[in-house]
């Protein structure tokens, strides 16, 4: 089976995780695309990205069924976010291949992350990490990935791309384990925002999401 796991984190937010096994052909066939996913889909060249995007889709309709959604497909707003379509809420996308993950909240914007650990973070960490954060993080290239990960959910929960990741965003100290929490802080000109990440390791993947 694809899905590697369906998970209820708790009465408004679902996560998804799909592991790409099958080809395009039946992944295309098995999803549920609206009339602009559709020409979006056209677009895409590569093979293993045409992949990831259907499976990141196929993951979301998977926690619609299990919720007994009625799946429609996506749509993007202007900030170019997806949403449902025809049902409240929010969703967030993210893949990596060869895993493609889906969250889906009820009530709150949120935002998933997946993200191999590559020895890149370690030459790109200046540029994502503030002073603070570059003093205590590891450069262990797994703690890095963990910290541009859990950045990358603020940012997709903040919904809008003029944040800078060094000096919009931050996070609390934290000891990189198999799973656990990272505290998260969104700040604007009109004060900080906090939110409560988790996170976890998967076959060299670091996966985070938003509660």
């Amino acid at each position: 089976m694809p899905i590697v796991n369906i998970k209820h984190i708790n009465d408004h937010v679902t996560c998804g995780i799909w592991k790409i096994e099958e080809n395009t052909e039946s992944l295309r066939r098995e999803v549920c695309l609206s009339h602009t996913e559709s020409i979006e889909y056209e677009k895409i060249q590569n093979v293993k990205r045409r992949k990831e995007w259907l499976s990141a889709r196929n993951a979301l309709m998977a926690i619609c069924h299990k919720l007994k959604i009625d799946y429609k497909g996506t749509y993007k707003d202007d900030h170019n976010k997806p949403h449902l379509i025809g049902v409240p809420g929010y969703i967030s996308l993210s893949h990596s291949f060869p895993y493609a993950t889906a969250l889906l909240n009820t009530q709150d914007p949120c935002g998933i992350d997946i993200e191999q650990a590559k020895p890149a973070f370690t030459h790109v960490s200046q540029r994502f990490l503030n002073e603070e954060e570059l003093n205590r993080i590891s450069g262990d290239p797994l703690y890095l990935c963990s910290a541009w990960a859990a950045k990358e959910v603020l940012f997709k929960i903040h919904g809008r791309k003029s944040l800078s990741f060094k000096n919009n965003l931050s996070l609390s100290p934290y000891k990189l384990q198999h799973e656990g929490q990272i505290d998260g802080h969104i700040k604007l000109d009109m004060g900080v925002k906090n939110y409560l990440l988790q996170y976890f390791q998967l076959d060299g993947y670091i996966v985070c999401y938003s509660t």
